[in-house]
C-alpha cells in the first residue's frame, strides 16, 4: 500500500463534536481551525489514521411549527455535518435535540403567585451512538487503537468493553470552564493526552508531524535485507 500504511497499525478516533467545540474555544481561532488537521494530529506516531468518527446533534426544531430561526439553524448544521462527512476518511453520526418543559413552583424562591415554566434543550443519542461505535470497532478488530475526544462519564462502560476486546483507548482531554472530564472516564482509559499543546500547535500554524517516516525506513530496511539474501 502507498505510504507504507500496510505496515502500520490502524488508529481510529471518536470525536464528540459538541464537547470539542467548547474545548477549543480560547485555544484555536476559527481562522486557524481545521478539523482534518486536528484528526491527523490525534494519531499516535507510526500509526495510520484509518477513520475518524464524528458525533454531533442536529439542533432542536419544532415539528409542528418551527420558527424561522430554528429552520435556519437546522439547515446550517445539516450543511456543516455534510461538509465534515466529505472529509477524507470521516464518518458522521447524527443525534438530535429534544425540548423538555417542566412547570412548578421554584424551591427557595419566596412567595410566588404562579408556577414557573422551565424549558431545557438536551442533545439525545450522541452518547449512545458513540458508545455503540466504540464497542463495534473494538470487537470487530477494525482498529487496535482508539482515540476518544470527549469527557462524558457515560462512555466508561464502552471503554471497558473496548479494552476487553483488546483495544488500547487513549483519551484526549482539556480542562476548561466549559469542558470537564468525568473522573471515572479519566481513570478507566489506557492513555491520556492533554489537548492544550496540540491546540497551540494549530494556532501557531505548525504542520502535522510526520507519522510514518520511521515506518517507511523500517520497510525499506526489510526490502533491502530481502534483496541481499
Amino acid at each position: 500500500m502507498v505510504g507504507g500504511t500496510v505496515d502500520r497499525p490502524r488508529s481510529v478516533s471518536l470525536i464528540d463534536g459538541g464537547w470539542l467545540d467548547k474545548a477549543r474555544q480560547g485555544f484555536v481561532s476559527d481562522t486557524k481551525w481545521d478539523l482534518q488537521s486536528f484528526a491527523d494530529r490525534l494519531v499516535p506516531k507510526h500509526h495510520w489514521r484509518f477513520r475518524t468518527y464524528y458525533f454531533d446533534a442536529l439542533p432542536f426544531k419544532d415539528r409542528n411549527n418551527p420558527t424561522t430561526n430554528q429552520q435556519m439553524q437546522y439547515r446550517k448544521k445539516e450543511e456543516d455535518l455534510k461538509s465534515i462527512d466529505r472529509l477524507e476518511r470521516f464518518a458522521v453520526r447524527r443525534g438530535y435535540c429534544k425540548k423538555t418543559s417542566v412547570t412548578g413552583f421554584l424551591k427557595n424562591a419566596g412567595y410566588q403567585t404562579a408556577p414557573t415554566e422551565i424549558t431545557t434543550i438536551e442533545q439525545k443519542m450522541v452518547d449512545v451512538l458513540l458508545a455503540t461505535e466504540m464497542t463495534r470497532i473494538a470487537w470487530s478488530k477494525e482498529a487496535p487503537h482508539i482515540g476518544l475526544v470527549a469527557g462524558d462519564g457515560d462512555y466508561v462502560a464502552a471503554v471497558e468493553a473496548a479494552k476487553g476486546a483488546g483495544a488500547i483507548v487513549r483519551l484526549f482531554y482539556v480542562k476548561t470552564r466549559a469542558t470537564s472530564v468525568a473522573p471515572d472516564l479519566f481513570d478507566v482509559v489506557d492513555e491520556r493526552v492533554d489537548l492544550v499543546s496540540l491546540f497551540q500547535d494549530m494556532e501557531l500554524g505548525k504542520p502535522v508531524p510526520d507519522k510514518n517516516t520511521a515506518t517507511r525506513s523500517v520497510t525499506a530496511d526489510k526490502q533491502q535485507t530481502a534483496s541481499t539474501r
